[in-house]
């Protein structure tokens, strides 16, 4: 599992550097960060299945819609990637069938609170962060910095620590994300600022 949850993360940190890179008219960063996602999705969705993490499997889950979105919307040839991501999913499912299902009662699923909390507030940010408005993706950067901060918790206190890793990478690149979607509003805030010290 701890292969799972290793490819996770590294995929994870990757999409997330991606996505910081993006601007207000820059999409293609957020185009790659998606298909790494895609990637990430998967593995995590796999290891939160095997140790009964309810809130964070349907996170995984609507993550991975959200991936298969942003990467449809943002692609330059649509036809090529749905059927990439046809293959793979079609792959994956098999596998999931004859590896994963057949164990599923010996599975302690648990739903806690604290999981919960946090896979909402990422499921929102996720659904945000697709949107072409910059102004509405840099609220998504919030809702993950927010998110991320319950999830290095969760990390730390259930020892997933690759998870703990990634979700602590997580922080900064949602305050980088932030700062470069929003950084024509934060350069025009910082001159209102100066010149209201100047006067």
């Amino acid at each position: 599992m701890i292969i799972l949850e290793a490819m996770g993360a590294i995929f994870s940190i990757l999409g997330a550097y991606l996505m910081s890179l993006s601007g207000k008219g820059n999409t293609k960063p957020l185009y790659l960060g998606f298909i790494c996602f895609f990637i990430s999705n998967l593995a995590l969705l796999t290891f939160f299945t095997l140790t009964g993490k309810v809130p964070v499997i349907i996170q995984m889950v609507l993550f991975f819609v959200t991936a298969i979105i942003g990467i449809y919307k943002l692609t330059q040839n649509r036809k090529r990637d749905v059927q990439i991501m046809a293959f793979v999913l079609v792959i994956y499912i098999s596998i999931f069938i004859f590896t994963v299902l057949p164990n599923m009662g010996q599975i302690d699923f648990k739903i806690l609170l604290v999981d919960f909390v946090a896979s909402i507030i990422a499921i929102i940010g996720s659904f945000l962060l697709s949107s072409h408005n910059h102004v509405i993706r840099s609220y998504a950067f919030i809702c993950f910095f927010i998110a991320d901060v319950i999830f290095v918790y969760i990390g730390y206190t259930n020892t997933f620590y690759f998870f703990m890793i990634q979700s602590a990478f997580y922080l900064y690149t949602s305050l980088k994300g932030y700062s470069n979607t929003m950084k024509d509003e934060i350069e025009i805030l910082k001159k209102r600022i100066k010149n209201g010290k100047t006067r």
